[in-house]
Protein backbone atom coordinates (compact mmCIF):
# COMPACT_ATOMS: atom_id res chain seq x y z
CA UNK A 1 0.00 0.00 0.00
CA UNK A 2 1.53 3.39 -0.74
CA UNK A 3 2.27 5.31 2.62
CA UNK A 4 1.92 8.90 0.04
CA UNK A 5 -1.66 8.43 -0.33
CA UNK A 6 -4.13 10.80 2.21
CA UNK A 7 -5.45 8.91 5.44
CA UNK A 8 -8.63 9.11 6.03
CA UNK A 9 -10.22 10.74 8.98
CA UNK A 10 -13.50 11.03 10.50
CA UNK A 11 -14.78 14.10 10.94
CA UNK A 12 -15.00 15.22 15.08
CA UNK A 13 -17.92 13.79 16.58
CA UNK A 14 -19.34 16.44 19.43
CA UNK A 15 -20.18 14.66 22.45
CA UNK A 16 -22.55 15.83 25.38
CA UNK A 17 -21.06 13.45 28.94
CA UNK A 18 -22.31 13.57 32.00
CA UNK A 19 -18.91 12.18 33.67
CA UNK A 20 -15.54 11.88 32.34
CA UNK A 21 -14.18 8.91 34.21
CA UNK A 22 -9.85 8.64 34.61
CA UNK A 23 -8.91 5.00 36.06
CA UNK A 24 -4.97 4.95 36.49
CA UNK A 25 -4.03 5.34 32.50
CA UNK A 26 -7.65 4.80 31.08
CA UNK A 27 -9.85 7.64 30.27
CA UNK A 28 -13.46 6.37 30.13
CA UNK A 29 -16.80 8.78 28.79
CA UNK A 30 -20.06 7.11 27.35
CA UNK A 31 -19.40 3.91 25.57
CA UNK A 32 -15.69 5.46 24.71
CA UNK A 33 -12.00 4.08 26.53
CA UNK A 34 -9.37 5.75 25.44
CA UNK A 35 -5.45 4.86 26.77
CA UNK A 36 -4.19 7.84 27.90
CA UNK A 37 -1.12 7.03 26.46
CA UNK A 38 -1.99 6.97 22.73
CA UNK A 39 -3.73 10.29 22.83
CA UNK A 40 -1.40 13.13 21.25
CA UNK A 41 -3.18 16.11 22.03
CA UNK A 42 -5.94 17.44 24.08
CA UNK A 43 -7.27 21.14 23.58
CA UNK A 44 -10.62 23.77 24.11
CA UNK A 45 -12.16 25.46 21.22
CA UNK A 46 -15.03 27.41 20.95
CA UNK A 47 -17.83 26.11 18.82
CA UNK A 48 -21.05 28.16 17.62
CA UNK A 49 -24.00 26.41 16.10
CA UNK A 50 -26.54 27.80 13.88
CA UNK A 51 -29.81 27.44 14.13
CA UNK A 52 -32.72 28.54 11.14
CA UNK A 53 -35.92 30.01 13.29
CA UNK A 54 -39.25 28.11 11.70
CA UNK A 55 -41.31 30.23 9.55
CA UNK A 56 -44.01 29.97 11.68
CA UNK A 57 -41.98 31.63 14.72
CA UNK A 58 -41.52 34.73 12.04
CA UNK A 59 -44.78 34.86 11.20
CA UNK A 60 -46.34 35.03 14.51
CA UNK A 61 -43.53 37.76 15.47
CA UNK A 62 -44.20 39.65 12.84
CA UNK A 63 -48.26 40.01 13.29
CA UNK A 64 -47.85 40.80 16.87
CA UNK A 65 -45.22 43.59 15.57
CA UNK A 66 -48.12 44.87 13.36
CA UNK A 67 -50.39 44.62 16.23
CA UNK A 68 -48.33 46.93 18.43
CA UNK A 69 -47.36 49.39 16.34
CA UNK A 70 -51.01 49.32 15.22
CA UNK A 71 -52.31 49.33 19.12
CA UNK A 72 -49.67 52.18 19.66
CA UNK A 73 -50.62 54.38 16.71
CA UNK A 74 -54.16 54.54 18.22
CA UNK A 75 -52.81 55.68 21.47
CA UNK A 76 -51.34 58.37 19.99
CA UNK A 77 -54.43 60.02 18.43
CA UNK A 78 -55.98 59.87 21.75
CA UNK A 79 -56.46 63.23 24.08
CA UNK A 80 -55.04 61.69 27.44
CA UNK A 81 -51.07 62.26 27.21
CA UNK A 82 -50.29 58.93 29.53
CA UNK A 83 -52.30 56.67 26.99
CA UNK A 84 -49.99 59.37 24.17
CA UNK A 85 -46.60 58.11 25.64
CA UNK A 86 -47.48 54.69 26.21
CA UNK A 87 -47.96 54.33 22.49
CA UNK A 88 -45.21 56.06 21.52
CA UNK A 89 -43.05 53.91 24.31
CA UNK A 90 -44.70 50.49 22.43
CA UNK A 91 -43.70 51.85 18.88
CA UNK A 92 -40.25 52.66 19.89
CA UNK A 93 -40.02 49.04 21.92
CA UNK A 94 -41.36 47.47 18.49
CA UNK A 95 -39.09 48.97 16.43
CA UNK A 96 -36.47 48.20 18.16
CA UNK A 97 -36.90 44.18 18.74
CA UNK A 98 -37.69 44.10 15.26
CA UNK A 99 -34.22 45.61 14.34
CA UNK A 100 -32.76 42.99 16.34
CA UNK A 101 -33.91 40.23 15.06
CA UNK A 102 -32.19 37.74 13.29
CA UNK A 103 -33.46 34.72 11.05
CA UNK A 104 -31.19 32.72 12.28
CA UNK A 105 -30.67 31.50 16.33
CA UNK A 106 -26.82 31.45 16.84
CA UNK A 107 -26.04 29.57 19.88
CA UNK A 108 -22.43 29.62 21.51
CA UNK A 109 -20.65 26.35 23.70
CA UNK A 110 -17.16 25.34 24.16
CA UNK A 111 -15.40 21.80 23.44
CA UNK A 112 -12.53 19.60 25.05
CA UNK A 113 -11.04 18.25 22.51
CA UNK A 114 -9.19 14.64 22.51
CA UNK A 115 -7.15 13.19 19.85
CA UNK A 116 -5.67 10.05 19.74
CA UNK A 117 -2.35 9.03 18.13
CA UNK A 118 -4.50 7.56 14.80
CA UNK A 119 -5.96 10.72 14.19
CA UNK A 120 -9.52 9.77 15.53
CA UNK A 121 -10.92 13.23 17.41
CA UNK A 122 -14.02 13.95 20.13
CA UNK A 123 -15.15 16.76 21.37
CA UNK A 124 -16.76 16.48 24.68
CA UNK A 125 -19.35 19.94 25.15
CA UNK A 126 -19.54 22.44 28.01
CA UNK A 127 -21.18 25.83 28.51
CA UNK A 128 -18.61 26.51 30.71
CA UNK A 129 -14.94 27.56 29.20
CA UNK A 130 -12.97 28.18 32.68
CA UNK A 131 -14.60 24.50 33.23
CA UNK A 132 -13.18 23.14 30.26
CA UNK A 133 -9.27 24.58 30.69
CA UNK A 134 -9.65 23.15 34.60
CA UNK A 135 -10.26 19.47 33.18
CA UNK A 136 -7.13 20.10 30.57
CA UNK A 137 -5.05 21.13 33.44
CA UNK A 138 -6.13 18.10 35.67
CA UNK A 139 -5.62 15.37 32.18
CA UNK A 140 -2.17 16.94 31.67
CA UNK A 141 -1.64 16.44 35.59
CA UNK A 142 -2.21 12.48 34.77
CA UNK A 143 -0.45 12.27 31.72
CA UNK A 144 2.76 13.11 33.40
CA UNK A 145 2.68 11.78 36.45
CA UNK A 146 5.47 11.19 38.33
CA UNK A 147 7.27 7.70 36.92
CA UNK A 148 8.63 7.25 40.40
CA UNK A 149 5.36 6.47 42.31
CA UNK A 150 2.80 4.32 42.35
CA UNK A 151 -0.50 5.99 41.39
CA UNK A 152 -3.60 4.45 41.71
CA UNK A 153 -5.60 7.29 39.74
CA UNK A 154 -9.55 7.28 40.36
CA UNK A 155 -11.39 10.23 39.03
CA UNK A 156 -14.57 11.66 38.19
CA UNK A 157 -14.90 15.15 36.38
CA UNK A 158 -18.73 15.74 36.41
CA UNK A 159 -20.05 18.09 33.47
CA UNK A 160 -23.33 18.61 34.58
CA UNK A 161 -22.31 20.54 38.05
CA UNK A 162 -18.34 21.23 36.99
CA UNK A 163 -17.11 19.61 40.07
CA UNK A 164 -14.65 17.05 40.55
CA UNK A 165 -14.31 13.83 42.70
CA UNK A 166 -11.08 12.70 43.39
CA UNK A 167 -10.33 9.19 44.84
CA UNK A 168 -6.81 8.48 43.86
CA UNK A 169 -4.34 7.03 46.46
CA UNK A 170 -0.46 7.91 46.17
CA UNK A 171 1.50 4.99 47.46
CA UNK A 172 5.48 5.48 47.76
CA UNK A 173 7.18 3.06 45.42
CA UNK A 174 9.23 0.99 48.01
CA UNK A 175 10.63 -1.71 45.42
CA UNK A 176 14.46 -2.65 45.57
CA UNK A 177 16.83 -1.94 42.91
CA UNK A 178 20.49 -3.50 42.25
CA UNK A 179 22.69 -1.02 40.16
CA UNK A 180 24.86 -2.96 38.27
CA UNK A 181 28.58 -3.10 39.23
CA UNK A 182 31.65 -4.25 37.24
CA UNK A 183 34.27 -6.71 38.56
CA UNK A 184 31.88 -7.96 41.45
CA UNK A 185 28.73 -10.10 42.08
CA UNK A 186 26.02 -10.21 44.17
CA UNK A 187 24.94 -13.21 46.85
CA UNK A 188 22.14 -13.69 47.83
CA UNK A 189 21.17 -15.33 51.17
CA UNK A 190 20.55 -15.23 54.78
CA UNK A 191 22.60 -14.02 57.14
CA UNK A 192 22.69 -15.69 60.59
CA UNK A 193 23.16 -13.94 63.65
CA UNK A 194 24.49 -10.04 64.03
CA UNK A 195 26.73 -8.54 61.76
CA UNK A 196 29.22 -6.05 62.46
CA UNK A 197 31.49 -3.23 60.42
CA UNK A 198 34.57 -5.29 61.10
CA UNK A 199 32.73 -8.23 59.95
CA UNK A 200 31.82 -6.79 56.80
CA UNK A 201 35.62 -5.32 56.33
CA UNK A 202 37.15 -8.96 56.74
CA UNK A 203 34.68 -9.81 53.73
CA UNK A 204 35.43 -7.30 51.08
CA UNK A 205 39.46 -8.05 52.51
Amino acid sequence: MNDNLPKYYPEPEEVETPVLKVRGKTLIYNDTVYQINNITSIRSIELKTTEKRSRRFSTLLFIGAGLLIFIGIILLQSPNKNFQIFGLLLIIIDILLLCHYRPNRTSQKYGLVIEGNSGYKNIIVSSDPAWIRKVIINLCDVMNSEPGKIRKINKNFNFKNCSIEDKSVQIEDKSVQVETSIGSSFVSGSVVGDVTSSDVASSID
